[in-house]
């Protein structure tokens, strides 16, 4: 797939968090941040919604996914940072990707986990701007 449209299909995606109170709150690229995300923030500038899952979109299996995603839960508490559940998925579709929204941590950070976890994109969401993919690798390169 060539990275315009790899693009357009993580933009078509929803970025489900669960809340702690119950329900759950969609991010979409190009959207402002949900009042309950907004909220949950406190005094975070960002939150960002990133996976372990599937590194450089490259289907992996079950139990690598899983065992990376446990890595990145312990990555991201480690840092001290704050988190939400979320799963990442193309409504209409089948495919579901575990994920997690995490405030509490600077952008240099979570651009060192996303990195770190061969993402090509993360979702930032920011309390006063529409949320946004951030690419990396030569998604970042402006695709």
């Amino acid at each position: 797939m060539d990275l315009a449209a790899l693009y357009r299909l993580y933009a078509a995606c929803h970025y489900d968090v669960r809340l702690p109170g119950g329900g759950r709150a969609t991010l979409r690229i190009g959207e402002p941040l949900p009042a309950s995300l907004a909220d949950w923030l406190g005094d975070s500038p960002f939150g960002a919604f990133i996976t372990a899952y599937n590194p450089r979109s490259q289907s992996q299996s079950p139990t690598f996914n899983r065992a990376a995603q446990h890595r990145l839960l312990r990555d991201v508490r480690s840092e001290g940072a704050r988190l939400l559940p979320g799963v990442g998925h193309l409504p209409g579709q089948t495919w579901r990707e575990p994920s997690l929204f995490v405030a509490g941590l600077a952008l240099t950070a979570v651009d060192g986990l996303a990195c770190r976890y061969s993402q090509n994109a993360i979702v930032l969401a920011h309390r006063n701007a529409a949320t946004q993919l951030r690419g990396y690798g030569d998604l970042g390169n402006g695709a």
